[in-house]
C-alpha cells in the first residue's frame, strides 16, 4: 500500500509477517511493554513539569529523558531508535494539541497507554537488512519473514542504508497476536499507463461500487462469495461473544477468533477495492467520484497521481438545516469504538 507520491519518487508502504523464535518473541514483548512504560513516564513527567512551571518538556528534554531511561540495565537491550521515536511521537502529539485551541475539551490530548495499547517498535533505515527469507532487526537478530516480494524500483538513497530504498520499519503485534513488520520504501515513479477512454464515473453505494465509462457502460463490482461468507462468520462470532460471560476463558477464545475473522474480512475488502481502483485508473483519463468512502477515495487519489489522471470528487447534498454540503470522508476517520486492543493471552 502506497502512502504518497511525487513526480520524482513515490513512497510505498509494505508489510510482512515475522516468525521469531521463542527467545526473540519474548524479547520483542519485553521491548513492547518497556516502550509503553517509557511513553507513560514521559507523559507523567511532562504533565508534572507543566503543572509546576507552566511549560511542558521540549523534544530535546524528552530525548534526554529517553536516553537516560535506556541507560538503565534492564532497558539496554532495547533499540535506541525505538525509544527516541516514542519521545518524538509524544512531542508531535503535544504540538498538534497546543497549535489547535479549538480542540480543547475534545479527543486528541495524549493519554496513559494501558495494557494492549503498546506502541510499535520503530527501526531506522540503517538497522534493517533483508537477506533472502530472513531480515536482520537491531537488538533482536535474524528473523524469518513471509509476505511476498519487496517493492520494485527502489531508489538507492544514502550509502548508509542496509536495504535498497528502505526509509524506516516498525514491528507490531496484530489482532491475531502475530508479529508484523511494516516498512516504508522510496521508489522511482511508475510509467503512466495510456488510458483507453476519456471519462469514468465511480460511485460507492454501501458495499457495491458502480463504474460508468463515458456515460454508457455501467459495471457493478460486488463482494465475492468468499467475502460474504467471511462476514457471516464474523457476525456469528459477534453473537457468540455476546453470550459469553465477561472475563471467562471462553470469551477470551471467542474474542481472539473474532479478531482473526475481522482481519480476514478487512483483507478481502481491501483486495476488492484495490482491484477496482486500479482498473478504473488504467481505464480513464478523468475520474469523477461520488459517495466514496475514505479508503476508496484514498486509493483513487494516490493512484491517479501516479498515472497523472484528473480526479474530481463530488460532494453530497447539503446537510439538513445547513447550507453546507456533506464532505467526503477523509482517510483516517475510522471509528475508535473497539472493544479492546490486542492483548497477549499468555503471561509476559
Amino acid at each position: 500500500m502506497t502512502v504518497a507520491g511525487s513526480t520524482a519518487r513515490r513512497y510505498v508502504g509494505w508489510r510482512c509477517r515475522l516468525y521469531p523464535s521463542p527467545a526473540q518473541d519474548e524479547a520483542l514483548l519485553r521491548c513492547r511493554n518497556g516502550l509503553r512504560e517509557l511513553a507513560n513516564a514521559l507523559l507523567a513527567t511532562s504533565q508534572l513539569r507543566y503543572g509546576e512551571t507552566g511549560r511542558r518538556l521540549s523534544l530535546i528534554e524528552m530525548r534526554a529523558f529517553a536516553r537516560d531511561w535506556k541507560r538503565q540495565p534492564k532497558h539496554r537491550e532495547f533499540p535506541a531508535s525505538a525509544s527516541y521515536r516514542v519521545a518524538a511521537d509524544l512531542d508531535r502529539t503535544f504540538r498538534t494539541w497546543f497549535s489547535r485551541p479549538g480542540r480543547r475539551g475534545r479527543r486528541g490530548f495524549p493519554r496513559i497507554k494501558s495494557t494492549g495499547r503498546e506502541p510499535g517498535i520503530y527501526f531506522s533505515n540503517q538497522g534493517i537488512r533483508f537477506d533472502g527469507s530472513r531480515v536482520w532487526l537491531p537488538r533482536f537478530g535474524s528473523v524469518r519473514w513471509k509476505g511476498g516480494k519487496l517493492p520494485q524500483g527502489r531508489l538507492p538513497g544514502p550509502s548508509g542504508r542496509k536495504t535498497l530504498g528502505l526509509l524506516s520499519g516498525r514491528a507490531w503485534l496484530d489482532a491475531g497476536n502475530r508479529w508484523m513488520l511494516s516498512c516504508l520504501f522510496e521508489c522511482a515513479p511508475l510509467t503512466p499507463v495510456e488510458p483507453r477512454t476519456e471519462k469514468a464515473a465511480v460511485r460507492q453505494n454501501g458495499r457495491e461500487i458502480s463504474v460508468s465509462v463515458d456515460g454508457e457502460a455501467l459495471h457493478v463490482i460486488r463482494e465475492s462469495r468468499t467475502l460474504r461468507n467471511a462476514r457471516r462468520r464474523l457476525a456469528r462470532l459477534e453473537r457468540r461473544l455476546e453470550r459469553c460471560e465477561f472475563g471467562s476463558e471462553g470469551r477470551k477464545r471467542t474474542l481472539a477468533l473474532m479478531r482473526n475473522q475481522a482481519r480476514k474480512v478487512r483483507n478481502h475488502q481491501a483486495d476488492l477495492q484495490h482491484k477496482a481502483t486500479t482498473g478504473v485508473v488504467h481505464e480513464a483519463r478523468e475520474i469523477e467520484v461520488e459517495g466514496a468512502g475514505s479508503e476508496l477515495l484514498r486509493q483513487l487519489e494516490y493512484k491517479a497521481e501516479w498515472h497523472r489522471r484528473r480526479l474530481k470528487v463530488r460532494r453530497g447534498p447539503p446537510e439538513p438545516g445547513t447550507g453546507k454540503p456533506r464532505r467526503a470522508r477523509r482517510p483516517g476517520s475510522r471509528s475508535q469504538k473497539r472493544e479492546s486492543r490486542t492483548r497477549r493471552p499468555k503471561a509476559l
